[in-house]
């Protein structure tokens, strides 16, 4: 019996012996291998190896770590690197490092024991499926080049998992709620970021609309324009984070006072008219239900918000407008803030040569185009992923054919490139997650500190609906998509925890 024993436990240790040899053999064989390949000098040669790498981090370290370095990454990194450096590929890092979450959650299914068939296919899981397999069918049946798929994939494919990994619990609710208060700190650092951009860049450009240097530290170049509506659209949210949590006690006065005046400080110097229009619409969309009840209360803070909003315009005449003429739609010269943001909805509004147009006018160029004429598959599901976008891969199908860019809100994207069934699925997923959400949100048995955070991400969600005809962030930009994949995922979480 002993012997059988010993024999047992040395084979154990032989395999183990084996096993730690192969790795260590392993290591090895990688290490020469990236040396020769790295005094070779040639990129390409060690993309795959450091492609490898990632794939060997992702497997070995906490999926938590994963999600802190694409939360930095997404906030604070790509976007610094791209204004500063010119270093504008560093976006893909963040995307293929939510797209590497996939091998842990698959590992997580397996160990679990379950199997593809019996996830749950409740909506949603269901809307990121249908989108994805739209997307797909849409490209295949047109004319689809590979440099599209490659292009698209950054913001229709890639960041899904991250949702994913949030909604099947890879991360805490701990760490959820640890993402929320360090949201807070990003929109803190906006500021800091856009006093260098307004004081120190903005004297130095040549371009005529020079507000738009002012972006912190989301994706931009600083000879032109950058994501300060995305940067806008988180701070709203921030600041909303900020005034609930000190509301239920949860965060003290001193806290929430500094990020929601550095959060307002950065939307004056940033310029950025329709997210100081929605700053009441998130407050009212909040505590909606406190406000029916207390209407006294509610004037107040009506009357409250709506000033802010007047402050804030009359703070762009002084500081941004003055006696600087716009150059943009229109020959009729523009004064006031008003007649800026009635310019944004006029459907006639172009440029003088015909290269720019006015949002409205967008779609309904779209509109003409597909509809008008009576192209039913163009109308429905669009020319395919990527077809609008331009990189340094490739051209999408539909660039060349306009004079004017039909990229510049998200509601286009959809409808040049997945058509109108693409766009409905896609708002299909942003209103099941404010459903989800908001359902959560009133059930006593998740802790109050996730219902606040819930509530927040109806409202956040809203918005997202909301600004969809406005700017194209949901798609193309990493912290707004981040964001997204957060709100989607905690409302999918505790919506699954609730179904237990």
């Amino acid at each position: 019996m002993k012997a059988e024993i010993s024999s047992r436990l040395f084979n154990n240790l032989d395999s183990k012996a084996l096993i730690f040899a192969l790795l260590l053999l392993s290591v090895l064989v990688l290490s020469i291998l990236s040396g020769i390949l790295a005094a070779s000098g040639n990129l390409i040669l060690l993309v795959p190896l450091l492609v490898l790498y990632g794939v060997f981090f992702i497997l070995a370290a906490p999926v938590a770590w994963t999600v802190w370095i694409l939360f930095w990454g997404a906030f604070l990194v790509t976007g610094p690197s791209a204004y500063f450096i010119r270093f504008s590929q560093l976006q893909w890092f963040t995307v293929l490092v939510s797209a590497a979450l996939l091998l842990p959650l698959l590992l997580h299914l397996l160990r679990a024991r379950t199997s593809i068939k019996s996830v749950s296919f409740s909506g949603d899981l269901l809307g990121p499926i249908i989108l994805v397999l739209l997307v797909l069918f849409s490209t295949v049946i047109d004319r689809p080049y590979f440099s599209e798929f490659v292009n698209a994939s950054r913001y229709y494919l890639l960041m899904w998992p991250l949702m994913l990994v949030i909604m099947f619990g890879l991360i805490t609710d701990k760490m959820i709620m640890q993402l929320w208060k360090a949201l807070m700190i990003v929109a803190v650092l906006q500021f800091p970021m856009a006093i260098y951009q307004y004081f120190f860049v903005v004297p130095g450009s040549t371009r005529t609309s020079r507000w738009d240097a002012v972006i912190g530290t989301f994706h931009g170049v600083i000879e032109g324009g950058g994501d300060s509506a995305a940067m806008a659209i988180m701070l709203l949210i921030a600041m909303l984070t900020a005034i609930a949590l000190w509301r239920e006690g949860k965060l003290n006065g001193l806290q929430m006072a500094l990020v929601v005046l550095f959060g307002f400080f950065t939307l004056g110097l940033a310029e950025v008219k329709a997210a100081v229009m929605l700053l009441p619409v998130v407050i009212g969309l909040y505590y909606r239900r406190e406000l029916l009840k207390r209407p006294v209360e509610a004037i107040v803070v009506i009357i409250g918000a709506v000033l802010l909003v007047g402050v804030l315009f009359t703070f762009y005449e002084k500081l941004h407008y003055g006696d600087v003429s716009t150059h943009t739609f229109k020959q009729n010269q523009v004064t006031s803030t008003y007649d800026r943001v009635m310019r944004a909805i006029d459907p006639e509004a172009q440029t003088y040569d015909g290269r720019e147009l006015g949002r409205v006018n967008l779609l309904l160029s779209w509109w003409n185009i597909n509809i008008g004429s009576g192209d039913l598959q163009h109308s429905l599901f669009g020319y395919g992923m990527g077809a609008t976008y331009e990189s340094r891969i490739g051209i999408g199908e539909l660039v060349d054919r306009f004079p004017y860019k039909i990229n510049t809100s998200s509601s286009l994207i959809l409808l040049w490139e997945i058509g109108i069934l693409g766009h409905l699925v896609f708002l299909f997923i942003l209103l099941l997650g404010v459903k989800a959400s908001e359902r959560a949100a009133n059930n006593d048995v998740i802790p109050e500190i996730h219902r606040i955070f819930l509530r927040i991400g109806t409202v956040g969600l809203l918005l997202l609906v909301l600004t969809m005809p406005y700017k194209n962030f949901h798609l193309y930009s990493n912290p707004i998509q981040f964001l997204m994949m957060l709100m989607l995922g905690q409302a999918a979480y505790w919506s699954r925890f609730l179904n237990k």
